[in-house]
């Protein structure tokens, strides 16, 4: 690998970095947890995960077992070895000692959103899980599909505001009046 694709290939990949927890909000916007605060677009999202942070023993089965409860898998595998080629002269991306870093495939892209929303920074099997987005493992069509999709939502979307009545304005007093209301008869002390 020479420096240039050592260079490109480093910037890409430093969305994989564990953030610091924000400490400068506000009070009131502080929540009782800690978080980090990182903004996804449409194209940072992916089906695609990295789990970094998971034990070295042997926890295929188990971590599968944990990630299925989100929704179907496509493909999970352990790419450890290749992370750590990869990625050989990064002081930045070197993995724990002793952890393995896993690559999981969902079916579908708001399942990976919420795996990772609810297990990253969770503890498992003695190790803390960092779970990142990995775009750069999807394939052209794959982003098209992804794109092609985010376009449908927001249609449809919109179409739903397009449709809701307006409750502002002229009118309300009418529609309100126009509530049918029910009397009851209060008979007192027989």
């Amino acid at each position: 690998m020479n420096g240039a694709s050592q260079q490109i290939n480093g910037s890409s990949d430093s969305h994989h970095i564990r953030q610091r927890y924000c400490q400068n909000r506000p009070l009131y916007r502080r929540s009782r947890q800690l978080t980090a605060v990182r903004v996804y677009s449409v194209a940072n999202e992916s089906r695609h995960l990295l789990i970094f942070g998971v034990p070295q023993i042997n926890l295929l089965r188990e971590l599968r077992q944990e990630l299925v409860r989100f929704g179907a898998l496509e493909t999970i595998c352990n790419i450890t070895d290749v992370w750590q080629r990869e990625h050989e002269g990064s002081d930045e991306l070197l993995l724990e000692p002793f952890t393995d870093v896993f690559h999981v495939c969902f079916a579908k892209l708001e399942k990976a959103r919420q795996a990772k929303k609810l297990l990253d920074a969770r503890n498992f099997y003695g190790g803390i899980l960092h779970i990142s987005y990995a775009p750069e493992r999807e394939s052209v069509a794959e982003v098209k599909a992804k794109l092609n999709q985010r376009r449908s939502e927001v249609r449809y979307r919109t179409k739903l505001e397009q449709r809701k009545p307006s409750h502002t304005g002229v009118g309300v007093d009418q529609q309100i009046a126009s509530i049918p209301t029910t009397k009851k008869s209060a008979k007192k002390g027989r």
